[in-house]
């Protein structure tokens, strides 16, 4: 518990410093423009992919994987989803500040999927992942894991650039909040505990299962090279997940 704390601690520091960094001393313009032009090299399928992994629907289903023997994980992702939802929408209507398509000339970006115009600040996508990422810091304990949990949510995070909607100024804000969001769901949930009732757990568990039905069937990412993934995803874990909620149910 002590080291997640520490790692997630580090994190939040080194996002806040880039991000103070930026918004005094950098271009914000300029990096986006070299970041997304570098970017505009490689498939867009590879970001139309890891933006996918950003959505909150998409985290909402992971948690499933944990409802049988993480549930303390699962209370924390619902505290910090809440509290990141609720200060992300009101930081986007008070900021309502323009997306990269709306200030530069769209042909001189790489633009992939919809071309949003404004609420660029934070990056929503940012948020998610980097809160998923700082409440499953939690429950994987090797460095390799953490590593990798923290090198996929920066892709994330910069892969809100590459599509083209999102400035670095916002994903760096994003991936702060993200963290302290995670930080501050864990700390509630360890100091106050959580419902350990079976039958709230078994609710929680069958609504994060239609959550992944949706995600399968009905959801659009908006994101057409990313439908492949969305439908693996969805099915791999919907099966995963029901086996563990099945165990839920026989006590196993």
């Amino acid at each position: 518990m002590k080291s997640a704390y520490k790692i997630n601690q580090i994190l939040l520091i080194i996002f806040l410093l880039c991000f103070v960094f930026l918004l005094l001393f950098g271009n914000n313009k300029a990096l986006f423009i070299d970041i997304n032009s570098f970017t505009a090299h490689s498939s867009p399928f590879i970001w139309a992919n890891l933006t996918f992994l950003g959505d909150t629907l998409t985290a909402c289903a992971i948690m499933l994987l944990f409802i049988r023997k993480r549930p303390d994980l699962i209370w924390s992702g619902i505290l910090a989803a809440l509290l990141a939802t609720l200060i992300v929408n009101i930081i986007k209507i008070y900021f309502n500040l323009p997306r990269p398509p709306v200030i530069i000339d769209k042909n001189m970006i790489n633009i992939i999927g919809p071309a949003l115009s404004n609420h660029s600040f934070p990056s929503g996508h940012s948020v998610t992942i980097f809160t998923l990422a700082g409440i499953l810091m939690f429950h994987f304990r090797s460095f390799l894991s953490r590593l990798c949990l923290v090198i996929l949510a920066c892709l994330v995070g910069i892969s809100r650039i590459a599509v083209g909607v999102h400035w670095p100024e916002d994903v760096l804000a994003g991936a702060a909040l993200g963290i302290l969001c995670a930080i501050t769901g864990v700390i509630i949930v360890t100091k106050l505990g959580w419902n350990k009732k079976k039958p709230v757990q078994l609710l929680i568990g069958f609504l994060l299962i239609l959550a992944n039905f949706y995600l399968l069937f009905f959801y659009d990412c908006k994101y057409k090279q990313a439908i492949y993934l969305q439908s693996f995803f969805a099915f791999a874990v919907l099966v995963a997940g029901i086996r563990e909620y099945y165990l839920l149910l026989k006590n196993e």
